[in-house]
């Protein structure tokens, strides 16, 4: 299976959400989460389709000492899944991802989901977060204009782009709106930052993007549950993500030849109405 890292690049705000968590951290465990995020895909204004999703499960600490191996064990076939060691996260995780969301909810199915950390520097640390599920929004969309707008758009001027409501399901304890840009590099170039769960647009600056390239979008509807596990005082994070994407290409800069050519054409059509002119005259005396 892939390594976790991989999956939650596209996870937006998770973090945001161990930080938010209630409850004191212990001296070296820090926080936790586990969590199934639906993907989809906007290929036209009005067609937002399911592309399945991916689960993930993490264990941060403080010194990269503190722990070298763990396992999850879960309900689901493929328990214990082992805990792989992400040394830019200082953390333990375990990710899975899958084309088919409801395939994933059978293999990572509600209930509880037990760490167990080992092989470091300090004691064994045992706890369990009591996966609910069903925290899930409505599937993010942009609005068809802004779809449309976005395709071919002049990178010169600001573009407000529109999506969908919001839809928090109840027992969520914070949720978020993220809306992002990437390049054709995969470096991002527009984060809208953390917007409320009833904002509906965000403007994207003129001369943020370049003309002529092409880029993906992201937009985030992130839903969070938060608990502490009380033996240990860290933060646990339930997250339900969902996120779309989407490709647009801005307009290209016309080639200095054609600024000429089309400058040849204006100043054609000047002459041509000048004598069209002149010749009324004419034959009118």
């Amino acid at each position: 299976m892939p390594n976790v890292r991989g999956l939650i690049g596209i996870i937006g705000c998770s973090l945001l959400g161990l930080l938010a968590t209630a409850g004191p951290a212990s001296a070296q465990l820090k926080s936790a989460d586990v969590g199934i995020n639906p993907t989809f895909e906007q290929t036209g204004a009005s067609t937002v389709n399911s592309t399945g999703g991916f689960f993930s499960a993490r264990a941060f600490f403080t010194s990269s000492t503190d722990y070298a191996t763990g396992t999850l064990t879960y309900g689901g076939s493929g328990s214990p899944a082992t805990l792989s060691y992400v040394p830019a996260d200082i953390a333990l995780e375990f990710g899975d991802s899958n084309g088919s969301f409801p395939t994933l909810q059978t293999l990572y199915p509600t209930g509880d989901y037990t760490f167990d950390l080992t092989g470091g520097s300090e004691p064994e640390a045992i706890f369990t977060i009591d996966y609910a599920g069903g925290a899930y929004s409505n599937t993010p969309a942009l609005a068809a204009s802004s779809f449309s707008a976005l395709q071919g758009m002049n990178s010169a001027d600001p573009l407000t782009v529109l999506f969908n409501g919001f839809d928090v399901a109840s027992g969520v304890s914070n949720s978020d709106i993220v809306f992002s840009i990437s390049n054709s590099s995969d470096v991002q170039v527009f984060n809208s930052g953390f917007l409320a769960a009833d904002a509906t647009g965000v403007t994207i600056p003129g001369g943020t993007l370049s003309p002529g390239q092409s880029y993906t979008l992201d937009l985030l509807y992130s839903s969070q549950i938060f608990g502490e596990v009380d033996a240990l005082a860290i933060g646990t994070t339930q997250f339900y993500d969902s996120h779309t994407d989407g490709s647009f290409s801005t307009a290209a800069i016309p080639e200095p030849s054609t600024w000429a050519m089309l400058l040849m054409g204006f100043v054609g059509i000047g002459v041509m109405l000048r004598r069209r002119s002149s010749s009324l005259q004419a034959r009118a005396a």
